[in-house]
């Protein structure tokens, strides 16, 4: 699997609270490479398929959480957009548009983990990813519907 090896190496350090300055520098060349296989995919009209390319949107869903966490709502909604359009499982793509609906309703981070996702129920098969969320996500569903349709077929 593409950067499996990678994040062997990048979850050993997280753990053990290695060098910071590898583990930033680790996850550049993770991101990197993610995107260069998120460009190719795109040019060849294909998808991100999980299992199979799971190191990859796991990069690029940390990605799009970290930008998120530094105020960067747009890039974060962008890249969102691609992870729900170009990931080939109906579960992820379900669960990156609900992460987008935060982004459009520009709630921090913290604020919409908070109350939209319900990390206890997490699912074995996802384990990388938060693919649960509470009731009260329906009201960002319902609230921002018809952005989300507009946007995502842009």
């Amino acid at each position: 699997m593409i950067l499996e090896k990678e994040y062997k190496e990048f979850d050993e350090l997280m753990n053990k609270n290695g060098d910071e300055d590898r583990i930033n520098e680790l996850f550049g060349e993770i991101l990197e490479k993610a995107i260069d296989v998120l460009n190719k995919k795109s040019e060849n009209k294909e998808f991100l398929e999980y299992p199979e390319d799971q190191y990859v949107i796991r990069a690029l869903f940390e990605y799009m959480l970290e930008l998120w966490s530094e105020g960067e709502y747009e890039e974060a909604k962008a890249l969102g957009y691609d992870l729900a359009y170009m990931v080939n499982d109906e579960n992820l793509k379900e669960a990156f548009s609900m992460f987008v609906l935060g982004l459009i309703e520009k709630l921090p981070i913290e604020k919409f983990l908070d109350i939209y996702v319900n990390p206890e129920n997490e699912d074995d098969e996802y384990e990388m990813f938060f693919m649960n969320f509470n009731d009260e996500i329906d009201e960002l569903v319902i609230k921002h519907r018809d952005t989300f349709k507009k946007e995502f077929s842009e």
